[in-house]
């Protein structure tokens, strides 16, 4: 018995005194070394949220201006027209006979004036000669000022009667989209009836309703940007150019518009937008603008957490020298990866 003890002792110790495995390293890859930068604070645009619609630049419903059957129509919904472009025409031959009856008797003044002159230098003559009685040069001299009056009441009708002629066709007073027509071949239309509604589509302008409380905030030249349902991954721009002086009684809101270039016509009249307006600044974390990833529609960054990297969705405000304002997922001082973020993985250690 006592050289079996002998013999167990030193096995005994020589089990006490190995080395144990880590079980958290056992089989883990080694850790990655990354380049980061601190989250730190900028100044960037307060983003005011708003509603708003699309309108032309310009928008006319052209009404015929005179009266008649409606002869023929020149374009559709949809149509591009340039500035002076024949839209509708009516019939006119009744105000063709008369413009033709006032240029007659236009004429007719015109001829009658001419003589008119003739006779009143006679009867200055004849007065200063003394041939003619006080009371025949006054009758003669009045009909010397009223003719030629007469004459110009004459040509007046005649341009009126040629403005109703010309009346009877309705042109663009401006290149645009024709969006509505009203009239058809053969209806009979008076001067207050519409047309056709013409809009230019080039230049629009974003009308936006500011509440009350925000109304401070908002000025001209300021930055405009927003969506339309038609696009919703593409983000539109504009400037606030035009400022209402007056909060609505009724809805107790500011109208706004910006202007939006739309050389490629994408946009449309009528279109509802969710706008994003720049009313003052704010301070926000940020972080740089290489150290976002964008991964299944979603911008996201990894960030130094505890020695291990954390994947996080940022929500994201505006951009300035270079960063990124965060407004939601990340905190000021914290460590964000700057480097390969494509290659990097949620939960990988660091060094």
């Amino acid at each position: 018995m006592k050289n079996w003890s002998l013999l167990v002792l030193p096995l005994i110790l020589g089990c006490r005194h190995a080395p144990a495995a880590s079980e958290g390293d056992a089989g883990a890859p080694p850790p990655v070394a990354v380049q980061t930068a601190d989250v730190t604070e900028i100044e960037v645009p307060a983003l005011l949220r708003v509603s708003g619609s699309l309108r032309g630049f310009r928008e006319a419903d052209l009404a015929a201006n005179a009266s008649g059957r409606v002869v023929s129509t020149s374009v559709e919904r949809g149509a591009q027209v340039s500035a002076g472009q024949e839209l509708a025409k009516l019939d006119v031959r009744a105000a063709s006979l008369s413009a033709a009856e006032a240029n007659a008797m236009a004429e007719s003044a015109r001829t009658q004036e001419a003589q008119s002159r003739v006779d009143c230098e006679r009867n200055e003559k004849l007065k200063a000669a003394g041939a003619i009685s006080q009371a025949e040069y006054d009758r003669i001299a009045t009909s010397c000022r009223t003719i030629p009056l007469g004459a110009e009441a004459a040509t007046a009708r005649a341009r009126l009667a040629a403005q109703n002629v010309g009346d009877g066709i309705i042109r663009a007073p401006f290149a645009g989209v024709v969006t509505e027509r009203f009239v058809e071949v053969g209806q009979f239309v008076r001067q207050e009836s519409r047309v056709v509604t013409v809009v230019s589509v080039d230049t629009l302008r974003l009308e936006i309703a500011i509440p009350e409380a925000k109304s401070a905030e908002v000025k001209e030249g300021a930055d405009v940007s927003f969506r339309v349902a038609a696009f919703p991954d593409e983000t539109f721009h504009g400037k606030l150019r035009f400022v209402s002086g007056a909060v609505r009684a009724t809805t107790r809101d500011l109208v706004a518009e910006a202007v939006v270039e739309n050389a490629d016509r994408k946009l449309k009249p009528g279109m509802f937008a969710d706008v994003e307006l720049a009313a003052g600044l704010r301070k926000s974390p940020s972080v740089p603008r290489e150290a976002i990833l964008q991964r299944d529609g979603k911008a996201r960054a990894f960030f130094v957490s505890a020695g291990r990297l954390e994947e996080r969705v940022l929500a994201l405000g505006a951009e300035r020298d270079g960063r990124v304002a965060v407004t939601k997922g990340a905190a000021i001082g914290e460590k964000v990866a700057v480097q390969d973020a494509g290659k990097l993985a949620n939960g990988q250690r660091v060094r």
